[in-house]
């Protein structure tokens, strides 16, 4: 196929997507109220809090336990359930934590027998350090019997060697844990719960809002009649069919090189603001040429990430403070502290690092210190201050795409935030000393 039969099936592509999208909007179909109210993402507000409702026999839906009965049915294959009795818990406290005990459970359904269901809810949070081995430690003392399961986007633990080793204890998928996804695991389980509140209408389109909302995040917007249409152009075109090979190989190389232009134009205007990217082999530089990071990130092993660049903030004797911004879901923008004797990263939830934290909080208040300590303050994605776009480099969402279709533009707000962030930060702490 030539370049000019592969640039005729994307502008027949497009064609398609634009008349959908316009019948889309015509039917309404693309409102949500999650969307509406800025709420698509927290974890504990949004999604544990719907999603243990559901599961609550004496939830608001007034359906007793015909959801947590489905979901019963679909997860727990062996292991029987009073659903009857079941009680209900979100952000369970289970001591304080430590190497290997404590900390909060997102969702914990147990019945009179003890047994219980320990859900780890993930969308954009990163593992906590010993996560589901801490969790799995207090099932095994407190629970007769349970299944602790690790839910997140796309049925992948984010970082399995942080949440689920330690010295010498590995928990085994599939025997100490069961990992489950919004993307088709949930979707299956919420469609059938729309299907028993069918002539309820207030509770089938609450649970229709919040399909639409997983469908959202998980990148599954082309509707059935759209995918039909798609399926149709491509298959009943024999040079189409001959030439898929090459096309998804086009596409693959156009979105690492996406990501590469997006790390140049980065470096090149946070340089222009008097801001230089360190370059020193002190951690995952994305622009590693040796490393080809960009190109693993897209590989499938869920390793290849936490590249990016780092900033210098201030010099604060034996200290150093840092900007990082780093590859992940979604990406990561923060403040650190490294060593200026040994270089290494510094615990930064340490007390002595207390006043850095503080500044930030009332400074930069769209910064969060993160619970594992690795950041003196992150972007909060669900905070409605941010000025970052969430940028979505596996997924490649709608909102992601758009923003990268206007490349310079993203880029330009992106440095220009970081730059003044940091800018903030150095006069705050230019007089700290250790």
């Amino acid at each position: 196929m030539t370049v000019n039969g592969i640039q005729s099936l994307f502008d027949k592509i497009c064609l398609l997507s634009q008349t959908y999208k316009r019948l889309e909007n015509e039917k309404g179909e693309n409102y949500n109220l999650f969307k509406v109210i800025d709420m698509t993402s927290n974890e504990t507000s949004v999604h544990s809090a719907f999603l243990a409702d559901l599961l609550n026999p004496k939830g608001l839906h007034h359906m007793g336990d015909t959801f947590l009965k489905l979901f019963t049915d679909e997860f727990l294959n062996d292991m029987s359930f009073s659903t009857e009795t079941a009680i209900v818990e979100r952000e369970k406290y289970i001591g304080p934590v430590t190497v290997t005990t404590g900390g909060r459970l997102d969702i914990i359904v147990t019945d009179t027998d003890k047994k219980a269901i320990i859900i780890e809810n993930k969308i954009y949070a990163s593992d906590q350090e010993n996560q589901l081995i801490r969790y799995h430690n207090y099932a095994e003392k407190n629970t007769s019997e349970h299944k602790l399961f690790y839910l997140s986007l796309d049925g992948t633990v984010h970082d399995e060697d942080k949440t689920a080793k330690h010295d010498n204890k590995e928990l085994m998928e599939e025997e100490h844990y069961f990992t489950i996804s919004y993307e088709s695991d949930i979707l299956k389980w919420l469609e059938q719960c729309r299907e028993k509140v069918v002539d309820k209408p207030l509770i089938r389109e609450g649970i229709s809002h919040y399909i639409n909302l997983i469908k959202h995040l998980t990148n599954q917007t082309i509707s059935k009649e759209m995918e039909k249409d798609l399926k149709d152009l491509i298959l009943e075109n024999p040079k189409y069919i001959q030439n898929l090979g090459i096309i998804r190989e086009a596409i693959n190389i156009s979105v690492v090189e996406l990501q590469r232009r997006f790390w140049e134009l980065l470096k090149e205007k946070m340089e222009t603001a008097g801001c230089p990217v360190i370059e020193n082999g002190e951690y995952r530089y994305a622009l590693d040429e040796k490393e080809d990071r960009i190109n693993k990130y897209y590989k499938g092993n869920l390793n290849n990430k936490r590249y990016g660049f780092e900033f210098h903030v201030n010099d604060c004797g034996k200290y150093e403070i840092r900007y990082a911004v780093r590859m992940d879901e979604p990406m990561v923008y923060g403040f650190f502290i490294r060593g200026t004797e040994d270089n290494k990263r510094k615990i930064s939830n340490d007390q002595e690092f207390d006043n850095i934290i503080n500044t930030i909080g009332e400074s930069l208040p769209i910064y969060k210190p993160d619970k594992a300590g690795y950041y003196l303050g992150e972007i909060d994605w669900d905070s409605k201050q941010t000025k970052f776009i969430n940028l979505q480099f596996k997924k490649l969402d709608s909102e992601t795409l758009s923003a990268l279709a206007q490349m310079d533009e993203t880029v330009s707000k992106i440095a220009y935030t970081i730059k003044e962030d940091i800018d903030t930060l150095r006069e705050k702490t230019k007089d700290l000393h250790y």
